[in-house]
């Protein structure tokens, strides 16, 4: 029998595709675009149209199993759930009994991005009083900078830059990371529109672009300023907007005059005349939508950055809204009580909080120590920066670590108990959006594979398995989406409860693509930071970090950027490629005096640790640049990830990652630095 039934993307994208599944006799045969989604319009990246290659595929991870070989090795016997929930729970209940609650630490994120499933194993590490984690690696400078500046104030929706006369994609890969956006671009160069791509190398998106403004990494910041410095010096300000709807601009004035125009030009890397034409084409293209990344946001100056950019689409007017006008970096389109998801409440007292960031220190210096790891939903062997420091935590005999995986992923190697997980297709759940305005709740399209749990199933089977009888552990999945629903803003007021759990699309009434965003709202933008603490009261020039320490500097002369690969999503999906080590860009001009040749092994090193990658000699990135795509997984045992390279220091707020402020000297493989033979 052949059925079709519509499911949503799991994965850590904005763009949350409607699918259609394609199930001939209980398997799922095909992946497909839904027609009747508005954003997914029918077409889905080719990352999950072979999708099913991971649920069916030899990696799968298909039951419970207990390691027999040395950590690392990811050798494992099999034994059943039953074995498997009592060692767990015992384990769990030893740790908590001998060394505390806060030995035991929960390590998840995005990947399972339904709402339910995401935060499916919080109840019970409340209940068990362990540590919590700060889930930072992703979007929090983003979205701290967001906050800061624009407070409740929603992202503009994307079918506004469709009537754009110019789209400004700044620090975002569209046709990668995005790629649905694509179809908004595509619509508004039919009526004239050009499209303007700021990004410290020539991506897929910039060649297709109209103009590439090629930044130094974490040079968006002083960009942002030179450009309102100049709208602000040659009077070419959104004036009557300003004094309609903003506050707070006379602090920014003040300040943009007495920043220096050489630093500005020394930190962005782009030439004053450069600034000025773009200053001019955004004041020639009122209706103007800017698409910021969240790339951008990951240095130490990240969330000043993204502060900086909705200031500068303040002082044009851009939240206005309205016909090709706007400026998005996360939709916010519907905002919920995560408690009810996550279930506080069950905590008897606060517990310590430990930055994801910082899993490296966690595992090998916290004190009091960690001594039981529970993993799902992430893969930190491979996406937490300094990764040589958490491989070695994850060594440790005395840590009992748990990983809830589909496929064997590296980390999953590291396990003392590996659980099979469900994949999206075998989970109800609700699933949002932070690229759109639409939000759907799903129905497993086939069966669970073999033996595998949802993380939901899981963790209400292990708290009852150690005897919670708290409300929440009996709660049924259903019922937790309908809790979470009922107090869901963004809503439609008319909107049915009923008929969304029955699979109906919402579109969330923040979304206002055919009037002014903050008319009604009762809102306004504010140049002076909502909640100043530390930081600075206007987007100014601050501290870059690692960029500008002269030790590390002498020493490792390349800036190193990790953007994202079209064949993967983080580490997702790096069991297709066995045997591959990705790409590292390198200007033709640092090639030849490093010795490095097109197409051989070259190096990247620095003070905390070294990796393999494969040289491409381009003038799609610019001298000083290197650009290494993609979370590859070890090719061999020598061989490591490329966020071995990485920094556990944090932005500046919001506590995310640094993964785009990183200092590498290189090699060809047996060359030294300038091209001399000789041994390393």
């Amino acid at each position: 029998m052949i059925e079709k039934r519509k499911t949503i993307c799991p994965l850590d994208c904005p763009d949350s595709c409607g699918m259609i599944a394609t199930v001939v006799d209980g398997r799922v045969t095909a992946l497909s675009g839904d027609r009747e989604h508005p954003n997914t319009n029918g077409f889905i990246c080719r990352k999950m149209r072979r999708y099913p290659e991971r649920v069916y595929g030899e990696h799968r991870v298909l039951y419970p199993q207990l390691r027999v070989g040395k950590k690392g090795e990811g050798k494992f016997r099999r034994i059943g759930w039953d074995a498997a929930l009592d060692i767990l729970a015992d384990r769990l209940a030893e740790t908590r009994n001998r060394f505390g609650g806060e030995a035991i630490l929960p390590y998840s994120y995005a990947g399972n991005m339904g709402a339910v499933n995401r935060f499916a194993g919080y109840p019970l590490f409340h209940r068990l009083g362990a540590s919590q984690l700060d889930q930072t690696i992703c979007s929090a400078a983003a979205g701290a900078g967001w906050s800061h500046q624009c407070g409740d104030i929603p992202g503009c929706p994307p079918e506004n830059a469709a009537d754009a006369e110019l789209i400004v994609a700044w620090g975002i890969n569209i046709k990668v990371t995005n790629m649905h956006f694509w179809q908004y671009v595509a619509a508004a160069r039919k009526k004239g529109g050009r499209l303007l791509v700021i990004d410290p190398y020539r991506n897929e998106t910039a060649k297709a672009a109209d103009i590439h403004l090629a930044v130094l990494p974490g040079g968006d910041l002083a960009l942002a300023l030179g450009v309102m410095k100049i709208l602000l010096e040659d009077n070419l300000l959104d004036r009557t907007f300003l004094a309609r709807e903003t506050e707070g601009f006379g602090h920014l004035a003040e300040s943009l005059k007495s920043q220096n125009w050489s630093d500005l030009i020394g930190e962005s890397g782009v030439p004053r005349q450069a600034m000025e034409e773009l200053a001019a084409l955004l004041v020639r293209s009122p209706k103007a939508f800017i698409r910021i990344g969240i790339g951008l946001s990951r240095h130490s100056r990240g969330g000043m950055a993204v502060r900086a950019i909705t200031s500068l689409a303040a002082a044009l007017g851009l939240f206005e809204g309205g016909l090709g006008r706007g400026v998005l970096l996360s939709a916010g389109a519907f905002r919920g009580d995560k408690t009810k998801l996550t279930w506080p409440s069950l905590a008897c007292e606060k517990t310590r909080i430990v930055n994801m960031i910082h899993l490296g220190h966690a595992l090998n210096a916290l004190q009091p120590p960690v001594h039981a790891l529970f993993v799902y939903n992430a893969n930190p062997a491979s996406v937490n920066p300094d990764g040589a420091l958490v491989r070695r935590g994850l060594t440790r005999e005395d840590l009992f670590t748990v990983v809830h995986e589909q496929v064997m992923t590296p980390t999953a190697r590291y396990a003392d108990l590996l659980l099979p997980a469900t994949t999206f297709l075998e989970n109800r759940d609700i699933y949002t959006a932070y690229g759109h305005f639409y939000l759907g709740v799903v129905d497993p399209v086939i069966k669970p594979v073999a033996e595998a749990k949802s993380n939901f199933d899981l963790f209400q089977s292990l708290a009852l398995k150690m005897g919670f009888t708290d409300p929440a552990f009996y709660q049924t999945c259903e019922e937790r989406i309908a809790s979470y629903l009922q107090r869901l803003q963004g809503l439609p007021e008319d909107c049915d409860i009923t008929e969304v759990l029955a699979g109906k699309l919402v579109h969330s009434t923040f979304s206002c693509s055919h009037g002014r965003v903050l008319a009604g709202r009762n809102l306004k933008f504010s140049f002076t930071a909502q909640t100043i603490g530390f930081q600075p009261q206007v987007a100014c020039l601050t501290n870059a970090g690692e960029f500008a320490d002269p030790d590390l500097l002498g020493r490792f002369p390349f800036r190193l950027i990790v953007p994202p690969h079209a064949d993967l999503l983080n580490s997702t999906f790096g069991e297709r490629y066995p045997g591959r080590r990705g790409e590292v860009l390198i200007h033709p001009g640092d090639a030849a005096r490093w010795g490095v040749r097109d197409s051989e092994k070259m190096i990247l090193e620095n003070h905390r640790g070294r990796v393999a990658r494969i040289a491409r000699l381009t003038t799609d990135t610019r001298q000083g640049v290197l650009v290494a795509e993609g979370i590859f997984w070890p090719v061999d045992a020598d061989d490591f990830a490329v966020n071995d390279l990485t920094s556990q220091k944090l932005t500046d707020m919001g506590g995310g990652a640094t993964f785009h402020e990183t200092l590498v000297t290189i090699a060809a493989e047996g060359l030294k630095p300038g091209g001399v033979k000789g041994s390393r």
